[in-house]
């Protein structure tokens, strides 16, 4: 592992010098402002887990831990600047279909970017990843839950009760929730779990959309591709907050009684107040709540004829940080 590292530091300098992919050069496409402004240190705190006791300090932290590519074509890797030939053509290459839609292609790739910058200190409680944790994944050209709108809709046909008009409507107030208080209105994001603001609603998680404008449908394909990894156990809870016991009894679920700055749990829907987005490609832009009006930071983000976009996944932590014992 450790010959493969010291490959890939040598590696970077030569590719920058060619390139910008954001995964290559994390330095200019990730908001580091957000990280700075989100630490916080809230009080004292204490917890068991296996049978230790642990006291210290606790903490709230925003880290990256992934990149989300929406990709118009098949099997084209953005993050890594990986470009298919225009002249070749795809199965499940994206396209505008003739009821107003238009079909894109995601890869979530798992990139806890502190660790392969190996810039955090131990002490702080961060996803640091393995020697090099590059791991694409949810790729939409492999799953066809996430890619056909009648396969998603058969299987999990509930979904459906909370993608029509009506529910809809009522993602007004999640828009305007999340565009002038995300902080202080996390119980009624949280609890409006169907919706991404004013982005449009979660469900079904396809990635077929029906908006308007480019830079705000990637942001609703990039939180439905969470919300499927919550679902299937690849992302937990890690925030203490507010607004999930609806979401528990909407799914029959118990939420766990243990605390969560000690140890996450598994909760099978996206939790909207923990994680924020920060566009990375094509025209990097500071971290927004889910659902945040695009009319306050989406302008002039899109460039002439690019349909593809690379997001930065900003997740928030509580952690108790201090010494276990014995």
């Amino acid at each position: 592992m450790g010959g493969r590292k010291s490959f890939i530091a040598l590696l970077i300098p030569v590719l920058l010098a060619f390139s910008n992919p954001p995964c290559i050069d994390p330095i200019s496409t990730v908001d580091w402002s957000f990280f700075v402004d989100t630490l916080e240190l809230k009080r004292t705190c204490s917890c068991s887990t296996s049978g230790k006791l642990k006291v210290g300090l606790h903490f709230r932290v925003a880290e990256p831990i992934a990149f989300i590519e929406v990709p118009r074509r098949a099997w084209e890797f953005l993050c890594l600047g990986h470009r298919r030939s225009d002249l070749s053509v795809r199965r499940n290459d994206g396209t505008n279909q003739s009821d107003g839609a238009s079909k894109v292609n995601v890869h979530y790739i798992k990139y806890p970017v502190f660790g392969v910058l190996n810039i955090v200190m131990d002490y702080l409680c961060v996803d640091k990843g393995t020697d090099f944790d590059f791991i694409p994944t949810g790729l939409s050209e492999l799953n066809p839950l996430i890619w056909d709108d009648k396969l998603a809709a058969l299987i999990q046909p509930w979904k459906l009760l909370v993608a029509s008009p009506v529910a809809q409507i009522t993602c007004l107030a999640d828009c305007v929730a999340t565009s002038t208080a995300p902080e202080a209105t996390e119980a009624l994001r949280n609890s409006m779990f169907w919706c991404a603001g004013c982005w449009g609603t979660i469900y079904p998680d396809t990635t077929t959309s029906y908006g308007l404008n480019a830079v705000t449908e990637s942001g609703l394909i990039a939180t439905r591709i969470l919300d499927v990894m919550h679902e299937s156990a690849q992302l937990f809870l890690y925030k203490e907050t507010s607004g999930l016991s609806f979401i528990a009894s909407a799914m029959d679920i118990s939420i766990p009684s243990f605390d969560v700055k000690c140890q996450p749990f598994y909760f099978p829907a996206i939790v909207k107040s923990q994680y924020w987005l920060n566009l990375a490609y094509p025209t990097p832009e500071e971290a927004v709540p889910i659902g945040d009006w695009g009319l306050k930071w989406a302008l002039m983000k899109s460039r002439p004829g690019e349909e593809n976009f690379v997001w930065v996944v900003w997740r928030i932590r509580d952690c108790c940080v201090g010494f276990q014992f014995p």
